[in-house]
């Protein structure tokens, strides 16, 4: 990211195509994964997703993920995928790399108030196979902010563990910045696709719009009190997003030319 992020367009796109071995997507909730997954599984075949069944409540989340993803890794070596994507977590993306060592990996991020007030409300929707246990465990908004499990939730998905226990910021955004082949972000979704799908070979604009909360519009409309709140709840989300959205809006310009 470095490269693209230092106007190196021609040795960006070079060194980080996405045609080669498997494309791995870190789909961090609500940052237009849903949609972006069902466009870029139409280029990238065979895709794989990484679920697990939210209604099954006979065992934790993260054991289901964790099988999830040894049910993929085996997977890969008897029908190998160009594509897969889930809502893995930063252990999982490292295991896959020991494992899938020509595997990339791309993500989205999106500011980290609209996306965890967004996170919030599709948990409460009728969308959401378990909401109406989550609503009656996380009564309002702010409460919502004191589950540490909900907290940095970008930079779990996205900071290798050892990492991120760590809790040297700079350490957190630097491995991010490393680590990925490609980050866009939600806020420029339009162009972030566009390069993308330059990566992967069939550059296109975007088309899906899918799994949108119905009240989205109003996802940004927080008081200022509360929206520092859920900064000051984040600070490696926030970290994260501040290092990488201003490094896109410097090149917006000049990678939209390029891109024609």
């Amino acid at each position: 990211m470095n490269l693209l992020f230092e106007g190196d367009f021609e040795d960006y796109f070079r060194e980080a195509s996405l045609t080669a071995g498997p494309c791995v997507f870190v789909h961090v909730p609500k940052t237009a994964g849903t949609s972006l997954r069902g466009e870029i599984a139409q280029i990238l075949q065979p895709d794989v997703n990484i679920v697990v069944d939210y209604t099954d409540t006979s065992r934790s989340f993260h054991e289901r993920i964790d099988e999830a993803v040894e049910n993929f890794l085996a997977e890969m070596h008897v029908r190998p995928a160009r594509f897969a994507s889930g809502h893995i977590l930063a252990r999982h993306v490292t295991r896959i790399r020991s494992r899938l060592p020509k595997a990339r990996f791309i993500t989205f991020l999106r500011d980290p108030v609209a996306r965890l007030v967004s996170d919030y409300r599709y948990q409460r929707s009728p969308r959401h196979p378990v909401h109406k246990e989550f609503i009656a465990r996380v009564p309002s908004l702010e409460a919502y902010l004191d589950i540490l499990s909900e907290q940095n939730k970008a930079a779990q998905h996205l900071v290798a563990p050892n990492v991120l226990l760590g809790g040297d910021i700079e350490e957190c955004v630097e491995y991010v910045l490393s680590t990925y082949a490609f980050i866009g972000v939600q806020e420029m979704y339009p162009l972030s696709f566009r390069t993308l799908t330059t990566l992967v070979g069939q550059p296109s604009w975007p088309k899906l719009r899918e799994n949108v909360n119905s009240e989205s519009g109003a996802e940004g409309e927080v008081s200022p009190e509360l929206a520092a709140r859920i900064r000051a709840a984040n600070p490696i989300d926030t970290a994260i997003y501040d290092a990488v959205f201003p490094r896109w809006q410097r090149i917006r310009d000049s990678l939209a030319a390029y891109l024609k």
